[in-house]
């Protein structure tokens, strides 16, 4: 899960070597004027592998006090390291639409996207702070001042939460940076470890700066806040035959594979005649995959020695990403790579689906996504296909 932030009334005493600041000042500063804008770079370390995603963002706000949902109209320009194109995100006060230069589509964001997306903006930030502060939900546990690139800060760390799990640190932490002379945010920092998926800890990172503030800018209009001429919907894909949509029937013939694991070794479905095999089709980051985790090391240990075997697939994560994986959530059941084939062949569509099959190589059952009583339900599975 990553946090948002943002910040209630603080005061920074002589205490603490500063004077009296707070996130509200920053809010109605920008809520008094009729359009500002930021541009920002985030550098963000992927939840749960150890790729560094770099992204520099162009935010434009232009107020608008009938919308009741967020008060602003707003256009994100976004250009991902290594990438050709700027897409750019626009909310109108009514729809977030999302646009693709590459291809010159767009796309109307769900409920959900809309609000993770308005969140990440430095104001939803700066709200979602401030209502944790309020509401006790959060406490600031230190203050300070600093200095980045030889300007001057104060410095703010909120404790988001701070606990064990399993005698296991579990912790998030927001630093904010608030330069002294402009009284606007520098740069938000997000730490967090968490210990809610596997057996290993989620490290994550996000380090966001901003710069080149600007108010009340002439040439802002609604008109920037707007689809650009000749974008247009995705074309709809034809579909696909039916046979080719619906799952693998139970009875029918396992299709045959032959993989390797992350670390080069090679099994095939062959080879596993004779034993129950549970196909775990997962990729790095689904919810359900992760939720999966504890659940599989769990039957792979009650099953262990029994003629069963787990064979977890994915067709888009790299050797070193599963790797890194496997060791960081001390999986003990093997995981194979490029199996894009595979996917197909199976009728995967969605992520993560479980595949039984008996000792004869059929398809005894077939699961898509993952319940609190996964476990359960695949233990009665495999304890009745091993008696076969």
């Amino acid at each position: 899960m990553k946090p948002f932030i943002c910040l209630a009334f603080v005061l920074f005493g002589a205490s603490v070597n500063a004077q009296v600041v707070s996130v509200r000042q920053i809010m109605d500063k920008m809520e008094s004027y009729k359009n500002f804008s930021y541009r920002s770079v985030n550098r963000m370390k992927e939840i749960f592998t150890n790729d560094t995603v770099t992204q520099q963002n162009h935010a434009v706000f232009e107020k608008a006090s009938g919308d009741k949902n967020w008060g602003y109209l707003l256009n994100i320009e976004t250009k991902k390291e290594n990438d050709q194109f700027t897409s750019a995100d626009l909310y109108n006060g009514q729809q977030l639409i999302h646009t693709d230069p590459n291809d010159s589509t767009y796309q109307i964001q769900s409920p959900q996207m809309t609000g993770y997306t308005l969140q990440s903006t430095l104001p939803g930030r700066l709200k979602w702070i401030q209502g944790r502060l309020e509401k006790g939900l959060s406490k600031v546990v230190k203050t300070s001042d600093t200095t980045i690139n030889a300007v001057d800060n104060y410095h703010l760390i909120v404790n988001i939460k701070d606990t064990l799990i399993n005698k296991e640190h579990d912790y998030s932490y927001v630093h904010l940076y608030i330069d002294k002379l402009s009284g606007m945010p520098d740069c938000i920092i997000i730490r967090s470890r968490d210990m809610s998926f596997g057996n290993g800890a989620t490290m994550y990172y996000s380090e966001t700066r901003y710069s080149d503030y600007k108010f009340n800018e002439d040439n802002i209009d609604i008109a920037s806040i707007t689809i650009p001429k000749g974008f247009h919907p995705p074309k709809e894909q034809p579909a696909l035959p039916k046979e080719q949509t619906d799952l693998l029937a139970l009875g029918s013939v396992a299709p045959g594979w032959t993989l390797y694991t992350a670390d080069g070794k090679k099994t095939s479905l062959t080879r596993l005649k004779g034993k129950v095999v549970l196909m775990d089709f997962y990729f790095i980051g689904c919810a359900g995959c992760m939720l999966s985790l504890k659940p599989l090391n769990n039957l792979f240990e009650k099953y262990k020695g029994k003629n069963f075997i787990i064979a977890s697939l994915t067709e888009r994560d790299s050797k070193q990403s599963v790797l890194d994986f496997e060791k960081n959530y001390r999986l003990k059941y093997p995981g194979y790579v490029n199996a894009a084939d595979v996917v197909k062949s199976y009728h995967v569509k969605a992520f993560p689906t479980f595949y039984y099959i008996d000792k004869k190589g059929k398809i005894a059952n077939v699961h898509v996504g993952y319940g609190d009583d996964f476990e359960k339900n695949a233990t009665a599975i495999i304890d009745d296909l091993l008696k076969k």
